[in-house]
């Protein structure tokens, strides 16, 4: 009985303002009844969060995540055709730029390889015996080359031991030699001709064939 007199004894406030109030009630009514009976009054009422706070955080989520699909993108793309990582070793355009980058080019047997593990790599060890050099400082009868174990990792020549290869070779400090690259590097030799690796498409100069006795 007191809450109803308190609030019929409640100034009025015109009709535009009362309608904004919930229940009817003025403000001073809402006050007086939150004193008595805990109802909390307009001032204590939540604030709502600004439409265009609400807008823009979704528009940052949204950009974010466009960032990460376009970075995942990008590195999936980077890729070999094949699957596999991209290779960084180094592409020769042209026959003049490849067989200037070696040290050595031999015409070869390749023997017998031997496994080791360096650089968190592995390598094959193998013994090559020498046919005829285009190229280079006479080696004697053999020489020592080192080369990524085939199908260790997407940087691996296809080397076989018992055949017969042109190899095109970097000379090392430890007296043994490495492949320019593993597409270019080698050569197989098959029915007298260089026959040039799926992914190469450079041939060998007519001096370096000749001093080999090969054909392209």
């Amino acid at each position: 009985m007191r809450v109803k007199s308190l609030v019929g004894a409640a100034n009025p406030v015109p009709a535009p303002e009362r309608e904004r109030q919930p229940d009817g009630l003025s403000a001073r009514a809402l006050t007086e009844l939150a004193a008595l009976v805990g109802t909390p009054s307009p001032s204590a009422a939540p604030r709502r969060t600004p439409r265009r706070r609400l807008l823009m955080a979704a528009g940052a989520c949204t950009v974010a995540a466009a960032v990460v699909v376009g970075v995942t993108a990008v590195l999936s793309g980077l890729e070999e055709p094949g699957g596999g990582p991209l290779a960084d070793e180094p592409f020769y355009a042209s026959t003049a730029e490849l067989e200037e980058e070696a040290d050595l080019i031999v015409l070869a047997r390749l023997g017998a390889g031997r496994e080791e593990t360096a650089d968190d790599s592995d390598r094959t060890v193998a013994t090559a015996v020498v046919a005829a050099t285009a190229k280079g400082a006479d080696p004697g009868r053999t020489v020592e080359v080192s080369y990524t174990t085939p199908g260790s990792g997407p940087e691996t020549a296809d080397l076989t031991e018992g055949k017969e290869y042109v190899l095109l070779l970097d000379a090392q400090d430890d007296g043994r030699f490495t492949l320019v690259n593993t597409t270019q590097g080698v050569y197989e030799v098959n029915g007298g001709r260089a026959v040039a690796g799926a992914d190469n498409d450079v041939t060998l100069s007519t001096g370096v064939l000749k001093a080999l006795r090969l054909t392209s």
